[in-house]
């Protein structure tokens, strides 16, 4: 049996890497591509179908912000961390969680969002900032922050096991469930902002691509295809 793992991000290039070695080794061929996002979801449902096991969702910003050790940074007192996560050029997805002194994960301060980079550095300053974000944009945030700059952390990209585990087992009873996962996208993907350009180098009409579209991914897709225009 040959099986393709289609992988989006830089995590899910892991996941299916991994799944890839471990058919290999069962004496499975497989075969691993990269090419987008939504693979960990695609990879979550197809265990839940195949063992009936309950899922659940983690904010993946909440989990980085778990992977940092505030009790030993600030011990005495409530720290704000900043989590900003790359999206594209120019803007990040963003995240403030303040941490009591003796929590073991946490709390947000508000929704998730997108910021331009400007906007990253507004609002009440973080203690500590960190994510892929800051690995990208680290000196432009330096000079925008000057010398009020938080304590950066552009090496924590990923967040730990154990910050995983703890989400997962703070998680309340109702938040498990037997049906596949809804991502939270923050913006539309580039393959529907571009969608215009990409009809056109195709010898298609826009309007048509966009009609195309929404028939495929149903009713839900037009309000955010047509927002994203």
């Amino acid at each position: 049996m040959t099986v393709e793992l289609i992988s989006f991000t830089e995590n899910g290039g892991r996941l299916a890497a991994a799944l890839a070695a471990g058919l290999e080794r069962s004496g499975h061929r497989a075969a691993c591509t990269r090419k987008g996002e939504r693979a960990e979801e695609w990879t979550a449902a197809a265990f839940r179908r195949a063992t009936g096991a309950a899922v659940a969702p983690l904010n993946a910003l909440q989990a980085l912000a778990g992977s940092v050790p505030f009790g030993l940074l600030f011990p005495a007192r409530e720290t704000r961390i900043r989590v900003i996560t790359h999206a594209r050029r120019g803007l990040v997805h963003g995240q403030d969680f303040l941490c009591a002194p003796g929590s073991a994960l946490p709390s947000p301060v508000d929704e998730p969002a997108m910021w331009e980079i400007p906007a990253a550095c507004g609002g009440e300053r973080p203690d500590i900032m960190l994510g892929s974000g800051v690995a990208r944009n680290l000196p432009q945030l330096e000079g925008l922050f000057g010398d009020s700059a938080p304590l950066f952390l552009p090496a924590l990209t990923h967040p730990t096991a154990q910050a995983l585990l703890d989400l997962t087992l703070a998680l309340p009873d109702g938040a498990w469930g037997h049906k596949d996962l809804d991502p939270l996208y923050l913006r539309p993907c580039d393959a529907v902002d571009n969608l215009a350009s990409i009809a056109a180098k195709r010898g298609q009409a826009p309007e048509e691509a966009y009609a195309q579209l929404d028939k495929l991914l149903g009713p839900s897709a037009e309000e955010v295809v047509r927002g994203s225009r």
